[in-house]
C-alpha cells in the first residue's frame, strides 16, 4: 500500500518528502515544509467540485478552511486501480477542541452558529442524495425504534442470556418508550418549515472537527457535508458534550445561549432540538453495535456502555424536563 501511495502522490504537483499514515488518512510533507492530507473521497467527481466551491465559498467570507488540491492534471480526485477514489486537501495545524475545557466548548459552539449564518447564504443546487427531506428525522426514528424492537425480539429468543442481555431486556421499556414518544410527536408536528432552519450543514460536527490554530478555532473535514437542519448540527455536538459531563444542567443552558446569541433558534427549531436530545439515542446505537457483531462471546464494551447510559438517566431526565419547559415558552 505505501508504493501504491506513492504512486498516487506523483499525481500531485508536489515533492513529498514524508509519509505518515494516520488513521484512513496520509500525512504528506512536501519539500517546503508544506503538510497536506491525503484521503478516500466517498461520492462522485460532481460532490467533489461542489464541496471545493463550497470551501471556497467559505474562506471568502472569513471562516478559514482547508482547501481541496488538485492534481497536475487539474482533477479534484484521483482514481486508483481499484476504483477507490482519493482527495488531497490541505492540512491546518492545531489542536484539537478539549472537551474538559468550558471555554473551548463554548467557542466551538459560537463558531458553529458562525458557520450556519454565513452558509444560509450558499445557495447552489443541492444534489437529492445531500439533501436531507423535512421529514428525514421522523423516518430515522421510526427506522431506529423498530431496530429496537428488532433486537429486544431477538433476545428474548436466546435461551441463556449473557450480562448484556440481561440488562438490556431490564431497561429496554424505559427506553423504548422514549423513542416511541419521540416518534409520535415528530409525526403528529405537521408542517415544517422550509425556510431559515434549513441549509447547508456539517454533517459531522464533534470535538474530533474542531481544532484551536494561529487562525483562531477552525471546523475541519466536511466529507458530510449536506443540507439539513441547523438544529441537526447542533443537538449532534450537544449530545456528546452533555454526556461527557453528565448532563449538567448550567453547561447545558450554556451551550444554548451560547449558540443563540450568535444564531437565535424559532419556535419550531427549539422542539425539534428537544425531540433530538430526548430521543435515546445512545441506548439505539448500544443495541445496535450489539446485534451486528458476534453473539458467540460477551461484550464488555457494550455492558460498559449500557451501563454508563443507565447510570446518567436520572441526569439527563432531569435535564429534558428543564428543556421542555423551556421550548414549550419559546
Amino acid at each position: 500500500m505505501y508504493n501504491r501511495t506513492e504512486i498516487i502522490l506523483e499525481a500531485y504537483p508536489y515533492e513529498f518528502t514524508d509519509i505518515q499514515k494516520g488513521r484512513g488518512a496520509y500525512l504528506c510533507t512536501d519539500q517546503d515544509g508544506g503538510r497536506k492530507i491525503l484521503k478516500q473521497f466517498s461520492g462522485s467527481a460532481a460532490k467533489a467540485e461542489l464541496l471545493n466551491r463550497f470551501l471556497k465559498y467559505l474562506n471568502e467570507r472569513g471562516i478559514v478552511c482547508e482547501q481541496i488540491v488538485p492534481t497536475k492534471e487539474g482533477e479534484l480526485l484521483f482514481t486508483d486501480i481499484d476504483d477507490t477514489k482519493y482527495y488531497m486537501r490541505t492540512w491546518l495545524e492545531g489542536r484539537e477542541c478539549d472537551t474538559r475545557n468550558r471555554e473551548d466548548i463554548l467557542c466551538a459552539v459560537r463558531r458553529l452558529a458562525q458557520f450556519h449564518c454565513v452558509t444560509a447564504g450558499f445557495t447552489e443546487e443541492i444534489p437529492c442524495a445531500m439533501n436531507r427531506t423535512p421529514d428525514f428525522l421522523q423516518q430515522e426514528y421510526i427506522r431506529h425504534t423498530r431496530e429496537l424492537h428488532k433486537v429486544r425480539n431477538y433476545i428474548k429468543s436466546r435461551k441463556k442470556k449473557n450480562e448484556f442481555e440481561t440488562r438490556f431486556l431490564a431497561e429496554y421499556d424505559c427506553y423504548i418508550h422514549q423513542a416511541e414518544e419521540v416518534t409520535n410527536r415528530l409525526q403528529a408536528m405537521g408542517e415544517v418549515p422550509k425556510e431559515r432552519c434549513f441549509g447547508i450543514c456539517h454533517g459531522d460536527y464533534s470535538q474530533h472537527n474542531l481544532i484551536f490554530t494561529v487562525h483562531g478555532p477552525v471546523m475541519i473535514n466536511y466529507e458530510r457535508f449536506c443540507k439539513d437542519a441547523y438544529v441537526g448540527d447542533f443537538a449532534h455536538f450537544f449530545r456528546k458534550i452533555m454526556e461527557k459531563h453528565n448532563w449538567n444542567t448550567g453547561l447545558g443552558l450554556d451551550l444554548i445561549h451560547t449558540y443563540e446569541k450568535v444564531r437565535k433558534m424559532t419556535a419550531w427549531e427549539h422542539k425539534q432540538f428537544y425531540d433530538r436530545i430526548a430521543y435515546p439515542e445512545k441506548f439505539w446505537k448500544v443495541a445496535n453495535h450489539y446485534f451486528n457483531s458476534k453473539k458467540s462471546w460477551a461484550n464488555n464494551r457494550d455492558s460498559e456502555k449500557l451501563e454508563k447510559i443507565c447510570a446518567q438517566e436520572q441526569e439527563r431526565m432531569a435535564f429534558l424536563t428543564m428543556l421542555k419547559q423551556r421550548s414549550c415558552k419559546s
